[in-house]
């Protein structure tokens, strides 16, 4: 039985090597076409954007990684069963579970490195990848975002701006403080707010206090609600903001803590953490359904399953917006709303895979 677990895992693991292959670079090849035209009017240097891709090949590791796998599981059986040596093991009584025991580990060991690479890899590259984005092609402001997911902006003129935490839906910041500098780079005037708020007249910031150093002598003064002119608005610190892709899973839920011990709604971020999880295990639910296609081989052709694919990927990914677009919005809770596709496609892979036993 060793033997035919090791022949059949040789099997999938030589087609979802090559799938990988092919998928990573068809994306690589469709987005460079995308954003040649940008790359282009940026004049960003061949070196850069080969960077830009490499730091980019985690995320797209991940993303293509389930298909790889569905395919994988979907092709090995299907070749054994055109070769009939899916027939001449069921008649060496080897039931069809046991059969299919190694393309299923082989999805649980991609979910493993999908969960590695997303958890201890993507974080860093992706943080990485969007800097060359946003400061190279661009052209945006220099920023820099800490470990604890604060923001480190420079604003137009000699001012720079630190926020804490910020509500992306609402643009309310909790934390901010405003460093006004002389052109020779000295400290001329330091405002710092327990809370600020964006209407109609701009930037009004709460509690805090306003240090004047090129006054003598230096003058503070405490404030209830001050009024600053702040060119940026709140769309242009949350477009900064780091986005979950850029966070571990322990990153995310201690930036979760620190939205909900400040009073601001973390719904959004609860489901971007349990999509962490759900969605490094896809490639475990996409190996049950195309194992699933592949011992049905026998009696339809292979191709046809692998059209099937099609809308079944299609059919996963719109339950997937739609479980975030209701989970964000309050209508699912978060940890339905991540789960729903994998919940959906698991359930119909196992009964499948029940139906088959024997």
């Amino acid at each position: 039985m060793r033997l035919l677990d090791r022949y059949i895992t040789r099997e999938s693991l030589k087609i979802l090597l090559l799938c990988l292959v092919l998928f990573v670079g068809v994306y690589v090849i469709v987005d460079l076409f995308e954003k040649f035209t940008r790359f282009l009017e940026a004049r960003v240097p061949p070196a850069l954007i080969l960077r830009f891709y490499l730091f980019s090949l985690p995320a797209i590791f991940t993303q293509v990684l389930p298909v790889a796998v569905l395919l994988a599981s979907l092709l090995t059986l299907g070749g054994l069963a055109r070769h009939n040596e899916l027939l001449a093991m069921k008649m060496g009584h080897v039931s069809t579970l046991r059969i299919a025991l190694p393309c299923i580990g082989l999805g649980l060991a991609a979910s493993l490195a999908a969960w590695g690479t997303t958890e201890y890899v993507a974080p860093r590259t992706n943080e990485r990848a969007l800097n060359i984005w946003r400061t190279q092609v661009r052209r945006l402001p220099a920023h820099r975002i800490t470990r604890d997911s604060d923001i480190w902006y420079r604003a137009k003129g000699n001012r720079f701006v630190h926020i804490s935490l910020i509500e992306t839906a609402s643009g309310l910041i909790r934390g901010m403080s405003i460093f006004d500098l002389s052109p020779g780079f000295d400290l001329l005037r330091r405002v710092d707010a327990r809370e600020a708020a964006w209407g109609v007249g701009g930037w009004t910031l709460r509690t805090g206090y306003r240090l004047d150093l090129d006054q003598t002598p230096i003058r503070i003064e405490p404030f209830r609600e001050l009024g600053v002119a702040l060119e940026e608005g709140p769309e242009e610190f949350a477009r900064i903001a780091r986005s979950p892709e850029e966070m571990s899973y322990a990153q995310l839920r201690a930036y979760i803590e620190r939205l909900v011990s400040s009073g601001m709604s973390a719904t959004r971020y609860r489901v971007d953490l349990y999509a962490k999880v759900a969605t490094a295990l896809v490639s475990l639910v996409m190996a049950l359904i195309g194992v699933s296609f592949g011992l049905r081989t026998d009696k339809a052709g292979v191709m046809l399953w692998v059209g099937a694919c099609i809308p079944m990927g299609f059919l996963y990914w719109m339950l997937l917006s739609l479980g975030f677009s209701f989970g964000r919005g309050g209508i699912l809770p978060p940890l339905v709303a991540a789960w729903l596709p994998n919940l959906v496609f698991g359930t119909a892979g196992l009964l499948s895979l029940w139906r088959l036993r024997g």
